[in-house]
């Protein structure tokens, strides 16, 4: 995991240690339940105070964010978001990939760090234009990032 496993969900901001925390507990996240915390937070149903959202509504909207984001991660027909979420979610080898893909592992590692700094890109979105930046897709990005 990262330096703080868990995170509630008012504190995601989708930064870099937060989207791998996210991808991590993806599995989670997609059946509708937050994962759990160390400690003794429950999230208990009716306990949120004045919400009026079903309590897998949360989960699965991040799981949905963090999907879209990693289906945006593609360059020459290779998935990188496909690479990124096989090591974290799956546990998938660096060797098994770089077979697969018939890469280098160093090529594997590369794709993963620039799937993840793309998929964390904060609340908005790369490829969205916002009044901070423009637009970017995934390839522009990795070229820039060079």
């Amino acid at each position: 995991m990262t330096d703080k496993d868990w995170y509630s969900p008012g504190e995601i901001r989708i930064t870099v240690r937060q989207a791998l925390w996210l991808i991590q507990n993806l599995g989670s996240l997609r059946e509708g339940h937050w994962p759990p915390e160390a400690s003794s937070y429950i999230n208990m149903p009716g306990t949120e105070g004045g919400r009026h959202r079903a309590p897998f509504t949360t989960p699965v909207e991040y799981a949905a964010e963090i999907e879209s984001r990693l289906e945006k991660c593609v360059v020459d027909r290779i998935p990188d978001g496909l690479i990124l979420e096989s090591i974290e979610c799956f546990g998938k080898s660096l060797e098994s990939l770089a077979t697969y893909f018939e890469m280098e592992v160093w090529s594997i590692l590369k794709r993963r760090s620039k799937a993840l700094s793309y998929v964390a890109s904060g609340p908005s979105r790369r490829w969205h234009k916002t009044k901070k930046r423009a637009p970017v897709s995934y390839q522009d990005f990795k070229r820039r990032k060079r």
